[in-house]
């Protein structure tokens, strides 16, 4: 589906929701990076902290050649901590195809044997992994975008990728874990408001897509956590009755409504080992960090 149509089918709804893939033009991509910095972020640092010991076992985990496949790979800084003389190839996709080149342009100057090539993929849809050489691959989802599918469209994701990787190949996969309620919402409610910056640039991207006068100004930010649901929900909120045309259609929005914007679930180790297996794959092995915040698991194809 289009972002047309997924916008214009979201608006009509009375609880509107547009994807978050719809965040990530290249300035919404930059702010992400800068999410990923702040002090109350805590995924990114203990995903790191997870992927150093991580790496360590690689060379036991993998004897031959390997290509590294990394879906949502944005600013590729993770993948980094990994790579080794036995990958030959990395595959960055992601929906933003300028902001990965330019990822993949850095990463080439540090590595400049390794052979990268960078595709624009939506994963959210059905979608096949370009095909590479032989060598065994080892795909990697991190950030915990798992938990960024409405709709158990999770499911459908890892089938997908269980289909598109073939037999006897590899997925990391980040996993944000439930913990303190207080301790998730900070992360999503930075002081600096990246958070908000990076929802509201939907406004900008919705402007420049469409042709639509909508005003950030005129909208504010909202995140919470969902006890019933166990996840955190974003917002952007409209501040007034205001309305807006897209192809000549008139859209309105009511003055506090909200359009849901992100959806970030998190797990228990057991919900996600169930979630896993559910769909074909077998759990291998999984990693904590110190606090046991966050988890990635190792899965087999």
């Amino acid at each position: 589906m289009s972002f047309k149509k997924d916008l214009v089918k979201s608006l009509l709804k009375k609880n509107k929701i547009i994807p978050s893939k719809y965040h990530y033009d290249f300035q919404g991509s930059k702010y992400f990076e800068k999410i990923t910095k702040q002090k109350e972020y805590y995924l990114t640092r203990k995903e790191k902290e997870i992927l150093k010991t991580i790496s360590k076992k690689v060379p036991s985990i993998f004897f031959e050649n390997l290509s590294f496949v990394e879906l949502g790979s944005g600013a590729s800084d993770k993948i980094s901590i990994l790579l080794n003389k036995k990958v030959k190839f990395y595959l960055p996709l992601d929906i933003s195809l300028k902001f990965i080149k330019q990822s993949s342009n850095k990463l080439k100057k540090k590595y400049p044997s390794l052979i990268i090539k960078p595709f624009k993929v939506d994963y959210s849809k059905p979608f096949k992994i370009p095909k590479i050489n032989n060598s065994k691959k080892v795909c990697f989802f991190l950030g915990s975008s798992i938990g960024n599918f409405h709709n158990n469209e999770e499911i459908k994701f890892l089938n997908n990728i269980y289909k598109s990787i073939g037999n006897n190949n590899y997925l990391f996969i980040g996993v944000d874990l439930l913990k303190n309620k207080k301790i998730i919402e900070t992360a999503y409610n930075d002081k600096a408001g990246y958070s908000a910056k990076f929802n509201l640039n939907l406004i900008d991207v919705i402007n420049k897509r469409f042709f639509t006068n909508l005003n950030k100004n005129d909208f504010s930010y909202m995140s919470k956590f969902n006890n019933k649901m166990k996840c955190m929900q974003s917002f952007i909120v409209s501040k007034k009755f205001q309305s807006f045309k897209i192809d000549n259609k008139v859209f309105f929005l009511k003055k506090n409504e909200p359009i849901q914007t992100e959806i970030s679930k998190k797990f228990t180790i057991s919900s996600f080992h169930k979630l896993a297996t559910s769909t074909n794959w077998k759990v291998c092995n999984y990693w904590l960090d110190k606090k046991a915040y966050y988890s990635i698991f190792l899965l087999k194809s």
